[in-house]
């Protein structure tokens, strides 16, 4: 178990890490389009660093993902990410802890787990409002994801960092 000060500074490493991410995502990759989406690793911020921690501290760091996205990003609905982040968080853990290894796959998995439940839901709010959301839903969402897919590797390299550095036992 790790000490009250340890445990603060891990948490400071995890949520400079996604800072740092969300920078990129505003300032350099909101420039790049490709096949009409550009790259969203927000999912992958509410994933990836779950891999590595326990389903509750995951799912705790995602929920506070979601509501750092929902301060800054636009969302069909209010607390749009604030409620599906936490279950791709929650979701990415247990796979970490009774499927998969945290690494490179898991990383991949758990992605497209937050991508398929970012994206339905997405397409279930716009459905609910008697919106044809299901198909254009599905292409954006695989377009999106691939367009993403190159950057769950430094993603997921940046967070096992994090990890190493704070859990050096482990």
């Amino acid at each position: 178990m790790l000490a009250r000060n340890e445990t603060i500074f891990k948490w400071f490493l995890y949520a400079a890490a996604a800072a740092a991410c969300l920078a990129a995502q505003g300032a350099v990759l909101q420039r790049i389009t490709l096949w009409g989406v550009i790259p969203f690793l927000c999912p992958l911020l509410a994933a990836i660093p779950a891999t590595w921690e326990s389903p509750a501290a995951g799912t705790a760091f995602a929920l506070a993902v979601g509501i750092a996205c929902d301060l800054l990003l636009p969302a069909p609905i209010p607390c749009f990410y604030t409620l599906i982040f936490p279950l791709a968080g929650l979701f990415a853990s247990l796979l970490s802890h009774s499927i998969l290894r945290p690494g490179f796959l898991c990383s991949l998995t758990a992605a497209a787990m937050a991508f398929a439940l970012t994206d339905g839901f997405a397409c279930f709010v716009l459905w609910s409002r008697g919106k044809a959301a299901w198909e254009a839903g599905a292409s954006v969402a695989l377009r999106e994801f691939c367009v993403t897919a190159p950057w769950i590797i430094p993603v997921t390299l940046l967070f096992r960092a994090v990890f190493r550095r704070t859990h050096p036992d482990d």
